[in-house]
Parts: C-alpha cells; structure tokens; sequence
C-alpha cells in the first residue's frame, strides 16, 4: 500500500496501541535505491493484545530494510491488527545494528574464554550457537555444513554438530590430543 497506505490506517485505527513486530519473513532489498516495497510476514503483539500473525506490505528505506529475526516498533489497531503503521523512526540503520551485532559477538567469545575462532580454539557449537544468538535470523557456514536457525537443516548437519560437540568436551576433558581433535574435526567437516 505504500506511505499513503500506512498513513490512512494510522488514521483509520479506532483503538491503535503502540507495539512490537517480530519479522518472520521479508522480501529481498533492491540493489540500488533509498527505499522500495517490501512484503513481510510478522507476527505483532503488544500488552494485552494476543500475538497475531499478519501478512503487511509497505514502503521501506533501503537502510532500515526489515530482515527475518528483526523486531520492529509499529502502531496497530487492536480490533484489526492488519491495520498496521511501522515507526520507521524508530528502527536503527542496518549499519548500526550489524555493529552491535558484531560487538556483542566479539564480547559473547572473549568473555567464554572459547579462543579464536580462526585458530580451532573453542566448541563449534558455542560458536554457532552465538552467531546465532547475535544474528537472528542468520545463515552460519561450519565447512561444509549450513546451520539455519528454524529450517530443520536434516539430520546430517544435527549428527555434525553433535560430533563437534562430542570431539570438544573429549580435548577438554584431555581424553583427545590437540592433533587428534583437529584430525576427527578435519573428518567430520569433510575437509
């Protein structure tokens, strides 16, 4: 519907409350522009107002573009939560949250004490698990496995992390070496 779409429902609301929108789902940004259309599957909720699932479409920038995993401030119609309005104001540049995201990530590791990542310090699994806890909605790469949060990604890569999980508490409690901890790992992998 557009600006002009969002403005009248804004108006249209009998009883609008301010809330939260969880993205569930989002279309893909344009290459080059300030903003453009997006279609997005959200579930909305606010005190008490059951969560709703809904189906909204709107003018978005390009800075602010509305990924899965994302929480948006909106204005919605208690009655009719379809009756939706974004606060785009209040939503922070994708810039800004991709740094926080990264420094809390950065924070999550160092504070662990799980090592670099790039050395083989630390468990995989601790290290996936706070990529994704730091960027909801993420795909995380493990050699040749694809963990995606919520895509049930098949038993193979769940058996993977399993093992890696296994291969990990083996070196710390000592029952594995250094060499043949990244040997298994390297196996496990495939590479």
């Amino acid at each position: 519907m557009g600006l002009l779409g969002d403005a009248w429902k804004a108006r249209s609301m009998k009883d609008p409350v301010d809330g939260i929108a969880q993205v569930v789902g989002s279309t893909q940004p344009p290459d080059s522009a300030t903003s453009s259309n997006v279609n997005l599957t959200l579930v909305v909720q606010a005190e008490g107002v059951p969560a709703t699932t809904i189906e909204h479409s709107c003018i978005a920038p390009t800075k602010k573009w509305p990924y899965p995993g994302e929480t948006l401030s909106v204005t919605f119609d208690r009655a009719d939560p379809d009756r939706l309005k974004v606060r785009w104001d209040d939503v922070p540049d994708s810039a800004d949250v991709s740094r926080q995201q990264a420094e809390a990530l950065a924070a999550q590791l160092n504070q662990g004490g799980t090592g670099s990542v790039a050395s083989g310090g630390g468990n995989v699994n601790e290290i996936v698990e706070a990529l994704q806890q730091a960027m909801p909605g993420a795909q995380i790469q493990v050699g040749d496995a694809q963990a995606v949060p919520g895509t049930g990604a098949g038993d193979d890569d769940d058996d993977r992390i399993e093992e890696l999980e296994r291969l990990a508490k083996l070196k710390d409690s000592g029952a594995l070496t250094e060499e043949e901890f990244d040997r298994e790992k390297a196996r496990i992998l495939g590479s």
